[in-house]
């Protein structure tokens, strides 16, 4: 596959339980592997990146820890040379590569057949055009949840 110089190679090989097939892969080939995206913890996250099993971090802040911890992790990709292209729920991680060094992509998937509850979760997102998005300016990530959304996929706990 380098002859065609792809990219990157996403999640080549199971890792969650041992991360050793990919930094035996990351050492035989010149292609940038990338993971993390299904890790649920920051401590895991970290352990790709110091062992050097992955050259780009795929982490998602909403199954872990939230912005703070994304932020974290965005940093610790910076001290290691590691780029940052966050799985999924492109208008909370666009904040995160847009304001670190590694920030290299933000992955979007907005279209409402594919993720619906992504589609209406905000009232007016941020508009992406031509592969581009603007950032809101307003306080914060700038997003205020959308009522309709709310009631439509919420579920009140007891």
């Amino acid at each position: 596959m380098e002859t065609l110089n792809p990219r990157w190679l996403e999640e080549p090989v199971r890792w969650e339980d041992d991360r050793r097939a990919m930094k035996l892969l990351s050492n035989k080939t010149r292609i940038p592997l990338s993971g993390g995206e299904s890790e649920v913890t920051s401590y895991g996250c970290r352990a790709m990146i110091e062992e050097q099993a992955i050259q780009i971090l795929q982490f998602d802040c909403t199954m872990f820890g939230g912005f703070t911890e994304g932020r974290k992790m965005a940093g610790l990709c910076e001290l290691n040379h590691v780029q940052v292209a966050p799985h999924h729920d492109c208008f909370i991680h666009a904040h995160i590569v847009a304001g670190s060094p590694a920030g290299c992509i933000v992955e979007a998937f907005t279209d409402p057949e594919r993720d619906p509850l992504q589609a209406e979760l905000f009232e007016e997102p941020p508009v992406i055009k031509n592969g581009m998005m603007k950032l809101k300016e307003q306080p914060g990530l700038g997003l205020t949840l959308s009522e309709a959304a709310m009631k439509k996929f919420s579920e009140r706990i007891i």
